[in-house]
């Protein structure tokens, strides 16, 4: 007896009728009907339903900060305009992007998708008028219009009800702060200007720096409440607490919907943000891939490019604001102590000074917490510092007077030719000696300590004239004269955030190392 299924036309068409309706109230089954060999992952459903909201208008503003590789730009700036026309045809809709190249790019592509017999089957009342269909603007025969332009390009007499801007700087504008302010004065009084009454936004970018656009309009929202409030999609490389949630929801939803298979790796953290491919598909990030990415990418276009987390560089490296002041006459209660040393054996007053810092490690829960939500989380505390131009036996005086004082339990010292011998004779006096041997240039240790300071998890006495004199220096490093303060600061911070003493409360690595994640695990191009 025969018990294979067989399946009617009335069936097949009832199926294609089901996915063509499907398609028109959700997104991504929108793209998967467009593109069967689309590729999910659960930040694929999570970016759809912010995007949908836009739609919708329950949300007006949207930001989008994915990691590179990962379709946020094919989602937002090519499918979502196309999906977004099918459900508004009269719509007018303005793309950004930092070259009109890039952004013509995409108005062809979206033109492109609208041409196609499947789009047409899913919305028949769109289509592109035939004396009006550039790849850079075309019209549709509802009214509607796409047009695609550079960021700061002029476009007066252009009107949206979705705006879409796609990285309004190149990775090498970026830097540039006049180029930064340029877009950022750009948008309020150019692109804001074009929208209709209840126009809708999406911006899609690299975090490069703190004040670029995305940051600019988040800080005005956060000191003006009448300021427009965005909806923002941040999903790291590695996911953070604040990233797990919404794809483990993400991931429950494709499930449910058989997009995605019941044995699909749960979202952990630490992890990759896509761990695995949908059906039938391989395009993914696996973990593995991921932390290889890691140790070979700086320190600072890591945090930039795959952690959507961007490390200042306007006004100095390590920003005074960054300091907490801590101002209690009295010193916290500090569970570990660690001397920071950098080296110079000279008395000539134009020699590089010898320097130290102390420092001390303190949980904020046992005080009078400044930071909500961070009160178990173990921070790092200034506790003294000084520099000279000192002789090889002054120095070695030195650090014998602040450890007989102060009884670290780490003494750090860099290991490099001026610090080799004062580094024996202390081991031979049983101080507990730490060679630091520094992987990366001055600049780079800058960028990798000012997470931890920008998470505001650094606290010195801003009262006192010495720990003035190091903030001063971290401030205007690397154009300050002097970089000894600075050299014991990064050291330090970098030594004790490699140990797990002290963590960034974004940082994925709280209750799970690499080590674990990596057990038992191949791992690509063999950096472990």
């Amino acid at each position: 007896m025969q018990n294979d299924l067989v399946f009617t036309k009335s069936d097949r068409d009832a199926a294609t009728r089901v996915a063509i309706q499907a398609a028109r109230e959700d997104l991504l089954s929108f793209i998967l009907l467009m593109d069967p060999q689309f590729s999910v992952g659960p930040h694929h459903r999570y970016l759809c339903d912010v995007l949908m909201r836009v739609e919708s208008g329950e949300d007006k503003r949207a930001m989008v900060f994915v990691s590179p590789r990962s379709s946020k730009s094919l989602i937002t700036s090519t499918y979502f305009p196309a999906w977004a026309l099918g459900r508004h045809p009269e719509w007018q809709l303005i793309e950004v992007s930092h070259s009109s190249d890039l952004s013509t790019d995409f108005g062809r592509q979206v033109r492109d998708i609208l041409h196609s017999k499947d789009y047409h089957e899913i919305f028949p009342d769109t289509e592109i008028r035939k004396d009006n269909r550039a790849a850079d603007s075309w019209a549709t025969t509802k009214k509607g219009r796409f047009l695609a332009a550079g960021a700061g390009s002029g476009i007066a007499g252009k009107g949206a009800h979705l705006g879409i801007i796609d990285d309004p700087l190149s990775e090498q504008d970026a830097w540039s702060k006049s180029a930064r302010e340029r877009v950022n004065n750009w948008y309020p009084g150019g692109f804001r200007t074009r929208l209709m009454p209840g126009g809708r936004v999406c911006i899609v970018q690299t975090r490069w720096t703190e004040d670029d656009l995305s940051g600019d309009q988040l800080r005005k929202h956060k000191e003006n409440i009448f300021a427009d409030k965005w909806s923002v999609v941040r999903i790291p490389a590695l996911n953070t607490h604040e990233s797990v949630q919404p794809l483990k929801a993400a991931r429950k939803t494709l499930i449910n919907q058989e997009i995605l298979p019941e044995d699909y790796p749960e979202i952990k953290l630490g992890e990759s943000f896509w761990p695995a491919p949908s059906m039938n598909q391989d395009y993914h990030w696996s973990t593995e891939e991921m932390i290889a990415t890691k140790h070979n990418t700086p320190p600072f276009q890591w945090d930039a490019l795959y952690m959507q987390n961007p490390t200042p560089v306007e006004g100095g490296i390590i920003k005074t604001k960054y300091w907490q002041d801590w101002e209690s006459d009295t010193a916290p209660q500090c569970d570990h102590l660690l001397l920071s040393l950098d080296t110079a054996f000279s008395e000539r007053s134009t020699a590089d000074y010898s320097a130290y810092t102390l420092w001390g490690i303190f949980n904020q829960s046992r005080y009078n917490e400044k930071l909500k939500g961070m009160e178990d989380m173990p921070c790092l505390i200034l506790l003294g510092a000084g520099r000279g131009h000192w002789s090889y036996p002054q120095l070695r005086a030195k650090v014998l007077e602040k450890y007989d004082k102060h009884k670290p339990h780490t003494v750090l010292i860099e290991k490099k030719a001026s610090g080799q011998s004062l580094i024996q004779e202390l081991r031979l006096a049983s101080l507990p000696i730490i060679e630091y041997n520094p992987d990366r240039d001055k600049v780079a240790r800058a960028y990798t300590s000012s997470a931890i300071f920008h998470n505001k998890r650094v606290f010195a006495p801003l009262d006192k004239t010495w720990a003035r004199d190091v903030i001063d220096e971290c401030r205007t490093f690397p154009n300050s004269e002097h970089d000894d303060y600075v050299d014991t600061v990064t050291q330090a911070v970098i030594w004790m955030t490699a140990g797990g003493y002290v963590v960034h409360s974004d940082d994925p690595w709280h209750n799970v190392s690499e080590g674990d994640i990596m057990r038992g695990r191949q791992v690509i191009g063999g950096y472990y």
